[in-house]
């Protein structure tokens, strides 16, 4: 998904602090730090209307799995999100860069921020919003450890580190069990978001965006070619991704297959759409590799508010598919 950028008649000089988010499937949250705008895309739902379909069929033995789905892709993982894009902000801002706003959908979420001083600040922003997960990692195991006390109580004693699994028995026993396993998801929903984030070359995920900037200003990489490298790399990640989820399709998991196979389709989307303007030479209207500071090979490129720099997509992550025993795939 791409943003449609709407920007007022104003002189050139005012189009980075003027220009908005125009998204007309979508909730306003609001409005936070320093009055940057929070949108809420209502397809963010599909995911939950998936796991919540796909809850249905153990209701009858295990009801608070449901609820259990709700809370979980619902206020958990829109909080999670949340916090992921206020570490774009912040980075954005403590760089010199203009946020527009901060927009919540299906595959995570993004920022639209301005550009930066400099391509090393860029890459600051892109690790910034993964590095929120690990604050957040550690928030919710200490909530799985005080939960996890007044469980073994009750002579349910469990690990000191969450299971990697879903247990419905456990989730079922009463508050302390559903407490317990949800603290311990969302452990390792921060856990693989921070990883797929960091670890994975796709652009235009974070990165992505830390690979390209990587070959700009490590390896001295020629700007056009390393916009190349990172969108063939993205599109191989990408057909994977998406040959994978058919797979996954046919052998079970139908919930997690459709998610992944979504988010393949987008990575190759956008990267297909990054390598045609690698093929045409046309790289300044690229809204991350059009920036003055990818443009430059790293150079320092400082944007004062009369350069009328546009504002950039910052990111995309996408939530991670929480694998499951006992009869539960998530």
């Amino acid at each position: 998904m791409t943003a449609t950028m709407e920007e007022s008649p104003a002189a050139p000089s005012q189009v980075a602090t003027t220009t908005k988010l125009s998204f007309p499937s979508s909730i306003s949250l609001g409005s936070c730090i320093g009055g940057v705008p929070i949108k809420l895309h209502l397809s963010f739902f599909l995911l939950l209307l998936i796991e919540f379909i796909s809850s249905i069929r153990l209701a009858a033995d295990y009801p608070l799995y449901m609820l259990f789905v709700v809370v979980l892709y619902g206020p958990v993982l829109l909080l999670t999100i949340l916090v992921h894009e206020f570490g774009h902000v912040f980075a954005t801002k403590r760089q010199g860069g203009e946020v527009g706003g901060v927009v919540l959908w299906p595959l995570g979420g993004f920022a639209l921020c301005g550009p930066t001083e400099s391509l090393s600040g860029e890459l600051k922003v892109a690790l910034a919003g993964p590095l929120t997960h690990i604050p957040q990692m550690f928030f919710w195991w200490m909530v799985y450890l005080l939960v996890k006390y007044e469980f073994d109580m009750t002579g349910n004693a469990t690990g000191i580190w969450p299971s990697f699994s879903i247990f419905l028995k456990t989730m079922s026993t009463g508050p302390a069990g559903f407490f317990q396993v949800l603290a311990g998801e969302a452990v390792w929903l921060n856990i693989i978001l921070c990883g797929f984030n960091l670890c994975i070359p796709a652009y235009p995920l974070d990165g992505g965006r830390v690979f390209a900037a990587g070959l700009i200003l490590k390896l001295k990489v020629e700007p056009l070619k390393a916009a190349f490298v990172t969108a063939m790399t993205a599109m191989a990640i990408s057909t994977t991704m998406v040959a994978y989820a058919i797979v996954r399709l046919f052998t079970g998991g139908a919930s997690f297959s459709l998610y992944l196979g979504l988010v393949g389709l987008y990575v190759f989307y956008e990267s297909f759409e990054l390598n045609s303007a690698v093929k045409r030479n046309d790289l300044k209207n690229h809204p991350i590799f059009g920036g003055k500071c990818y443009q430059s090979g790293g150079a320092n490129s400082a944007s004062s508010s009369s350069d009328g720099g546009d504002l950039t997509m910052a990111e995309v992550s996408a939530p991670a598919d929480i694998p499951a025993e006992e009869g539960v795939m998530a």
